[in-house]
C-alpha cells in the first residue's frame, strides 16, 4: 500500500510537472489573456510599436504627419515628407532612470514644438498601476506643462492629484530630468 501511494504521489507531481511547463515561443495560450500580467508586458515591451515608416508610435501622436526623424544629441528632430521642422523629442530616460513613481519608474516622451515650448507629455511604458495613471490622465495632469519652456516647465510647481501622488511625483520628477538643461 504504501508503495502504491508513494507512486502516485510522484505520478502527480510528474503530471504537475509537465503541465505547468510552457511551449517554447509565442505558443504560449493564456487562458485569461489580460495584456496586463508580465508574460503581456515583456511581449509589448519587446515589440516597439512604429509605424510603417519605422517612427514610434509616441512621435506619431504628437506630430501625426511626422515622415523622418533625426537624433541628436539632446533630442529628436522630427520632420514631415517636405523635411521641414515640426517641432522636438525629448525621451526621460536615461536621465530619469531611478525615478519612481509608486510600482516603478515613470519614462516619458515630451514632445515639443519648433519654438521649444512644450507641446505634450506622454507616458510611456511603465509598471504603474493602471488606474493610478487613469486618474491622473483625467485630472489633465500630463498637460499641466503644455506652452511652456523647459526652464519655465522644470521650475513649475504641478500639485500631485489625490489617490496617485506618487505616480503623479514620479511623472514630474523624471520630466524635470529631462528637460534639465535645454534650451
Amino acid at each position: 500500500m504504501k508503495k502504491l501511494l508513494s507512486l502516485s504521489v510522484i505520478a502527480l507531481f510528474a503530471i504537475g510537472s509537465l503541465a505547468a511547463q510552457q511551449p517554447a515561443g509565442n505558443n504560449h495560450q493564456c487562458a485569461h489573456h489580460c495584456g496586463n500580467c508580465p508574460h503581456h508586458q515583456q511581449a509589448k515591451a519587446a515589440q516597439p510599436a512604429v509605424n510603417a515608416d519605422g517612427i514610434a508610435m509616441e512621435i506619431v501622436r504628437a506630430f501625426p504627419t511626422v515622415k523622418s526623424v533625426k537624433k541628436e544629441a539632446k533630442w529628436t528632430s522630427v520632420y514631415d515628407a517636405s523635411k521641414k521642422l515640426l517641432g522636438y523629442v525629448v525621451y526621460s530616460k536615461p536621465a530619469s532612470d531611478g525615478i519612481k513613481g509608486y510600482n516603478g519608474e515613470t519614462p516619458l516622451m515630451i514632445a515639443l514644438d519648433k519654438n521649444k515650448k512644450v507641446l505634450s507629455v506622454e507616458l510611456l511604458a511603465n509598471s504603474e498601476t493602471p488606474q493610478y495613471v487613469q486618474r491622473v490622465k483625467a485630472a489633465g495632469f500630463f498637460k499641466s506643462w503644455n506652452g511652456l519652456s523647459p526652464k519655465a516647465a522644470c521650475k513649475k510647481k504641478v500639485d500631485a492629484v489625490a489617490g496617485a501622488t506618487y505616480t503623479s511625483n514620479g511623472v514630474t520628477k523624471s520630466l524635470q530630468a529631462a528637460l534639465k538643461g535645454l534650451k
